[in-house]
């Protein structure tokens, strides 16, 4: 069927209208080179959401272990401050008080290697734990799930801890 003389306005119309919307999309949203993400089954959704528990909990525990490092760090400070105060107030004469001083430096140094070994230690676990959130991002960053999937996990992780 040929469209009448009055139905081309319309159809003019809604064409107009068409490349509008798609030239505003275009602009909107420029294309880019990445593929869209591609739909996970469930056993990979589930594998991504353990992986990301997993690494929260040790994300958790190396911002705890760097904390008691650095406070750890504060107080051998302070302990390196008293020790320069009382090496100022100890005259030449005083041989008790140098051995006494020494023995509290020789520990203040025994404590600032361990500190020393406790932070390179924290820094390792947080390097580690970086370049695994990076696998991370570079596997799981990527995909679309459906949102019953997910909704299916949480209620198995929710009836698993009740059980």
């Amino acid at each position: 069927m040929k469209p009448s003389a009055s139905h081309r306005p319309l159809l003019l119309a809604g064409l107009l209208a068409l490349c509008s919307v798609a030239a505003q999309a275009q602009t909107a949203a420029p294309a880019t080179d990445k593929p869209a993400p591609r739909v996970a089954t469930r056993d990979e959704l589930r594998a991504c959401m353990d992986t990301e528990a997993r690494l929260d909990a040790r994300r958790k525990e190396g911002l705890a272990r760097n904390k008691a490092v650095l406070d750890e760090n504060a107080a051998v400070r302070a302990e390196a401050q008293q020790l320069d105060e009382e090496f100022k107030s100890i005259r030449e004469d005083e041989h008790n008080k140098k051995e006494r001083f020494n023995r509290k430096v020789k520990a203040h140094n025994t404590r600032v290697q361990a500190a020393q070994a406790a932070a390179a230690s924290v820094r390792g676990e947080l390097e580690a734990l970086n370049k695994d959130l990076v696998a991370y991002n570079g596997s799981c960053g990527t995909i679309a799930f459906m949102p019953e999937d997910k909704e299916a996990i949480l209620k198995e992780r929710a009836a698993g801890k009740t059980n």
